[in-house]
């Protein structure tokens, strides 16, 4: 067991395993009365494809869950590599802003959720279920639209810090094309 540290405390050793984890890194925002919100997320993955859905954790204390459940939507902006600066951003890293939205140029698809451009992919969401948690909800979304780029790099959370992807090494068959 070289390396392999034992811990008593069950959320230390799930807080530890997690940093191993690499997750992909996402905005995730919504408007209500002509407000607009969002967050840095890591903590979303898909559930199914038949219907098309998603679950995202966010903490009760966070305002945007308020505004979810007010509108009934919800969009996540799947983070490009590049997008490190808007991730700090929206997790509320470095400069206080009022608006962060000022900061970044945004779109709308079907529902009037913000999403922000340069991102590699773009899922919009009607509220399907929620689970309420201690410190957290847990929001099922139905997809109801979306974009996505082909073969752009994903920013990665891992081990406390964004990471990328290396690209593919190029196979033999279309070295020699």
């Amino acid at each position: 067991m070289n390396g392999i540290v034992t811990l008593e405390n069950k959320s230390e050793v799930l807080k530890h395993a997690m940093r191993n984890w690499a997750s992909g890194v996402a905005v995730l925002t919504s408007s209500s009365q002509s407000a607009r919100a969002g967050t840095t997320v890591s903590s979303f993955t898909s559930l199914s494809l038949e219907p098309p859905l998603i679950l995202v954790n966010i903490a009760k204390e966070n305002p945007l869950q308020t505004m979810i459940m007010e509108s009934g939507f919800f969009g996540l902006s799947i983070l490009d590599d590049a997008q490190r600066e808007i991730s700090n951003l929206f997790a509320g890293f470095g400069k206080r802003i009022q608006d962060r939205f000022d900061e970044v140029e945004t779109f709308t698809l079907t529902s009037e959720s913000p999403f922000l451009m340069g991102a590699i992919a773009h899922l919009d969401c009607k509220v399907f279920d929620r689970c309420e948690l201690p410190k957290s909800i847990v929001v099922i979304g139905e997809v109801i639209d979306g974009t996505f780029a082909e073969n752009d790099n994903p920013l990665l959370y891992f081990n406390r810090d964004y990471a990328g992807l290396c690209p593919p090494e190029t196979s033999q068959s279309e070295k020699s094309d």
